[in-house]
């Protein structure tokens, strides 16, 4: 049923538009507002009702309590984002210095590769001038 505010009325009161009194009542079955007629008549009759007012504090309570744990809920999300940040940074910041570690680590061993190969090289260079030598000596 449609409500419709009654603009005749000194008081700015939604009224019934099936019977043309002030919805006083609250349908808890329906979820709607009904005068006191249609609370009695058939429809509403074996509805759960309750005045207005108690309906208005019942589901403010109801919206509080909801909003209080939404709030809640949304704090502790808040902190394990925060916490799986931090730990995403700490990954980062972990594989960054592994990385560098590596590269480093690297360069030595080419570095000592490298003077290994010169001294084998040299070593080789030096043994070949000895038997070159020794076999021009002895033609």
């Amino acid at each position: 049923r449609a409500l419709s505010p009654n603009l005749k009325a000194k008081k700015s009161k939604l009224q019934c538009e099936k019977h043309q009194e002030e919805l006083k009542l609250f349908c808890e079955t329906d979820k709607i507002l009904v005068c006191l007629n249609c609370a009695t008549a058939r429809e509403h009759k074996s509805h759960g009702l309750m005045l207005i007012e108690e309906a208005i504090e019942f589901y403010k309570e109801q919206v509080k309590s909801s909003f209080q744990s939404l709030t809640e809920k949304e704090s502790e999300i808040q902190k394990t984002e925060q916490k799986q940040k931090e730990r995403i940074s700490g990954v980062r910041e972990e594989s960054h210095n592994l990385q560098s570690l590596i590269t480093s680590q690297f360069a030595e061993l080419h570095q000592i590769f490298t003077e290994k190969e010169q001294r084998l090289l040299g070593d080789i260079r030096e043994e070949e001038k000895k038997i070159v030598k020794r076999m021009k000596k002895n033609l």
